[in-house]
């Protein structure tokens, strides 16, 4: 019970002390009392009404299934306004028609167009002029005289009103009693309306979440064939990676292979001293070390294995085995490797791996000089670092390729290397701790400066 009708009541309880005095005023309060009394239930029901509304929008709110939607908003306005039959439209602007999305106490045929006139003519008016409808007594109203359903029907109140969102027309809503059933008011149109408001909100929110949960099927299924289509392309590359490796071993391995089937056959003379011997005996040692090194340097750049045995060894031994081993192919080819270590102590590498590093950087500079080049070689202390530099006499790095030096795969002028010798270098070096980059001199040579730390 509300306030104001707990006054009421107090009011009433009066009445018997108004009534020993003027029976005039007694009359009048009377009367004064009754209207308050229906104003307070009327209140009391519009706020029970406005409850249930605001119930109905917050339950439709949360349904993002159109179809299901559009089913509760239908159920949802029957029970609001007590109708016994209703439906819903969507309005087609392509088509420039609506067609009925839902329907509730209909027969078969009762919402084919061509056989529920009232309704349909109704929602047309509706919906052309975006407002809403009302008849009290649809058997009286001369705008209905000439539809056979009503009578066939019993219609008696009937309502309907559209359902616009942004100034969008979405459809509309049609509800309707029988001769039996209770008239509909002003009241129970504003109802319909504001629930149409908010159903209107709710049915265009949903299509949006709809059509974005196709765009999204839509951008899946994309994704799901360039993600195919970029596994193809991986496959592909990774077959093309491996001839390109295998192409850069056979190059690679072609000249100590030479020089172990060259020893070996030396070998097999009878003169030979023993120093002989075993002078082609350690060079084919060297050889088949070297071999294996190159193989076990590319697999552990393909694996990413970055382990090191790490021991303490003198820059001068590091550089001198290298130049040693590297001087027949210099000779060979009418080049010159020349040293000026300043530094000479002993740094903290993994020999094997680290004498790679030079060899790669070396033999590149080999490949790059026409006979009468120099390689120079210079180690100097800075600080608690030591500095490598490797200084050619060759025409330099090419500019097009100088950002990308030290990627995989980059090359230039060498038909059966891979490019992989300087990202295994800098992969090496950068397990060390330290550091590589290259200067260029076009046209006089390109210089790799290698920085290590004294105390790692």
């Amino acid at each position: 019970m509300t306030e104001l009708t707990r006054q009421l009541d107090a009011l009433e309880a009066t009445l018997p002390r108004l009534r020993r005095g003027d029976p005039t005023v007694f009359y009048e309060v009377t009367v004064i009392l009754e209207k308050l009394r229906q104003a307070a239930i009327a209140l009391e029901r519009r706020q029970a009404e406005l409850l249930t509304l605001y119930e109905v929008g917050r339950d439709i709110a949360s349904i993002i299934d159109v179809e299901q939607l559009l089913e509760s908003i239908l159920d949802r306005a029957i029970v609001l306004v007590q109708a016994e039959r209703g439906f819903l439209v969507l309005w087609n602007a392509e088509a420039n028609d609506f067609k009925v999305a839902a329907a509730r106490q209909f027969h078969a045929g009762e919402v084919d167009q061509a056989q529920v006139e009232i309704s349909h003519n109704i929602i047309r008016r509706v919906m052309s002029t975006r407002e809403p409808l009302m008849t009290t007594n649809a058997q009286e109203d001369p705008r209905f005289q000439s539809s056979t359903s009503i009578v066939a029907y019993s219609i008696r109140s009937v309502m309907a009103v559209p359902l616009i969102a942004k100034d969008e027309l979405i459809g509309a809503i049609y509800v309707d009693t029988r001769l039996k059933a209770r008239m509909y008011s002003t009241e129970d149109l504003s109802l319909l309306s504001a629930l149409a408001d908010q159903a209107a909100v709710a049915i265009r929110m949903a299509r949006l979440y709809e059509e974005l949960q196709q765009r999204n099927r839509e951008l899946q299924a994309t994704l799901d064939k360039l993600r195919a289509t970029q596994d193809e392309l991986i496959r592909a590359e990774r077959l093309s990676v491996v001839g390109r490796m295998a192409s850069s071993l056979v190059h690679d391995l072609k000249n100590p292979m030479t020089s172990i089937k060259g020893f070996a056959q030396l070998l097999g003379q009878e003169h030979l001293s023993p120093e002989q011997r075993y002078h082609f005996s350690t060079t084919i040692c060297r050889s088949v070390d070297r071999f294996v090194g190159m193989t076990q340097e590319i697999l552990d750049y393909v694996r990413g294995d970055s382990s090191l045995a790490l021991e303490w060894v003198p820059v001068s031994e590091l550089i001198n085995d290298v130049c040693a081993f590297v001087q027949p192919e210099f000779l060979a080819k009418g080049l010159r490797i020349q040293t000026d270590l300043a530094f000479t102590g002993s740094v903290h590498v993994d020999q094997d791996k680290f004498q790679r590093v030079l060899l790669n950087i070396a033999n590149n500079a080999r490949d790059a000089m026409d006979p009468g080049g120099v390689l120079t070689i210079t180690s100097r202390q800075d600080g608690d670092w030591v500095e490598l530099r490797l200084q050619d006499t060759g025409p330099g790095i090419p500019p097009e390729i100088m950002d990308r030096l030290f990627e995989p795969f980059v090359t230039h002028g060498k038909p059966s290397g891979t490019g992989l010798g300087l990202a295994i270098v800098k992969k090496v070096v950068e397990d060390h701790g330290g550091t590589v980059r290259a200067e260029n001199h076009p046209g006089e040579g390109a210089c790799f400066i290698i920085t290590l730390p004294l105390n790692p």
